[in-house]
C-alpha cells in the first residue's frame, strides 16, 4: 500500500473516531457546532476516496456524483465554521455582518458549482471529470470554486486559532491550537496547489499530471486533515485526564459517603446510588462528585462536626476532591442547580453552587 494511501487511511479512521467521540458525548453549543464540521470533513473526505467515489457514482447511478457531494460538503463545513466564529471569542465574533456575507458567498458558490456539475461533461470511467478535463473553461471555474469554499473555511481556522494559541497557557490546548494554526497553513498550500493544477492545464501545461504530483497533493490534503484531528484531539485529552481523576476521587471519596448519609439518610440528594452503579454510572462524573461533597459535608454539619478535624485520610479525600473542583471546573453544568434544604447552610469552607 503506497504512503498516501496509509496517511488517508489513517486520516479516515482518526476523523470518525473523533466525530463519534464528539457525538457520543453531551456538547455545549460551541461543542456541537464543532462536532457538525468534523462530521462535514469526514463525509467530504471519505467521498474522496476513490474506491468509496466510485462506489457511490454505480450505486446512484450518476456519473461523478461523488465529486459534488464531497465538495459541497466540504462548503458545508466551511459555513459551520463561519458559524463557530461567532460562538468563540475571536476577531469576527463581534462582525455578524461580515459572516453574513460569508454565508452569502459559500451560498452562491455551492449553487454554482451545482450548476457547473450538471454542464461539465462527465463520463461512468474511474476518476472524474475534475481530473479528466482539467483546464477546460467549466472544469477551472467549478474547481477554483471548490478552493474558494474551502478557503474561507481555513481563514476562519486561522482567524480564531492563531489569536487563541498566542493567548492560551502552556499545555494541551495551546499545542492543539497551534495544530490547528498548522493545519490551516498546510490546507492553504493545499488549495495553491489545486489552483495551481487548474491554471497549469487552463496554460496548455500538463507539468501536474502525472502520479507523482497527484500523490504529493493527496499526501497535502491528508496531513492537513490528521493535524486538524490531533489538535482537535488533543483539549479533549485533557478533558479526559480531568474526567478520570474526577472519576477516581468519586470513587474514593465513597466509604467516606457511605458512613456519613447512613447515619443521616436525608442528606442524600434523590435515590443513593448502588456501588455497581457508582461504578458503571461514567456520565456526569463532575455532577456527581460535586454533590458527593456537599451530602459529606451537610453529614458533618448536621453531626456538630463541621469544626472538628475529621481523620487525616478522609480529610486529604474531601480536599482532594475540592481541589479538582477548583481547578477542572465542572465541565457538564446542571440545567438545574441542586437546591439546599432550609435550615442547612454550608460551612465556610463547603463548595456553593455558585462558586463552582
Amino acid at each position: 500500500m503506497a504512503f498516501a494511501d496509509t496517511l488517508e487511511f489513517l486520516v479516515l479512521g482518526s476523523l470518525w473516531a473523533f466525530t463519534i467521540w464528539r457525538f457520543a458525548t453531551p456538547q455545549p453549543p460551541r461543542g456541537r457546532a464543532v462536532r457538525l464540521v468534523v462530521m462535514l470533513a469526514a463525509l467530504s473526505f471519505t467521498f474522496n476516496r476513490r474506491e468509496i467515489s466510485f462506489a457511490t457514482d454505480r450505486l446512484l447511478h450518476v456519473a461523478d456524483i461523488s465529486v459534488p457531494l464531497k465538495n459541497l460538503a466540504t462548503v458545508a463545513a466551511s459555513a459551520a465554521m463561519v458559524h463557530v466564529t461567532g460562538l468563540m471569542p475571536g476577531p469576527l465574533a463581534d462582525r455578524p455582518r461580515l459572516r453574513r456575507w460569508a454565508y452569502a458567498l459559500l451560498a452562491v458558490t455551492g449553487v454554482t458549482m451545482a450548476v457547473l456539475f450538471v454542464l461539465a461533461p462527465r463520463s461512468p470511467a474511474r476518476g472524474d471529470f475534475v481530473a479528466e478535463h482539467a483546464g477546460t473553461p467549466l472544469v477551472t471555474a467549478y474547481g477554483v470554486l471548490t478552493q474558494f469554499g474551502l478557503f474561507v473555511g481555513l481563514a476562519c481556522c486561522l482567524a480564531l486559532f492563531h489569536p487563541a494559541a498566542g493567548r492560551a497557557e502552556r499545555g494541551a490546548l495551546r499545542a492543539g491550537l497551534r495544530l490547528l494554526t498548522a493545519a490551516a497553513l498546510v490546507g492553504l498550500l493545499f488549495i495553491a496547489n489545486r489552483v495551481a493544477f487548474q491554471v497549469s492545464n487552463a496554460l496548455g501545461s500538463d507539468v501536474m499530471n502525472g502520479p507523482g504530483a497527484e500523490n504529493l497533493s493527496r499526501v497535502i490534503l491528508a496531513a492537513m486533515l490528521l493535524l486538524f484531528a490531533a489538535g482537535a484531539a488533543l483539549p479533549a485529552i485533557g478533558g479526559l485526564q480531568r474526567w478520570l481523576a474526577h472519576y477516581a476521587a468519586l470513587q474514593r471519596l465513597r466509604p467516606l459517603w457511605a458512613a456519613s448519609v447512613a447515619a443521616l439518610p436525608h442528606v442524600v440528594l434523590g435515590d443513593p446510588p448502588s456501588r455497581l452503579a457508582d461504578l458503571l454510572t461514567l456520565r456526569g462524573v463532575d455532577l456527581r462528585l460535586y454533590r458527593r461533597i456537599i451530602e459529606i459535608r451537610d453529614a458533618q454539619w448536621e453531626l456538630g462536626q463541621a469544626q472538628q478535624a475529621p481523620p487525616d485520610a478522609d480529610t486529604s479525600l474531601v480536599e482532594q476532591a475540592r481541589a479538582l473542583l477548583r481547578t477542572g471546573s465542572v465541565v457538564a453544568t446542571p440545567d438545574v442547580a441542586p437546591t439546599r434544604r432550609p435550615g442547612h447552610n454550608d460551612p465556610p469552607d463547603a463548595p456553593s453552587a455558585s462558586s463552582m
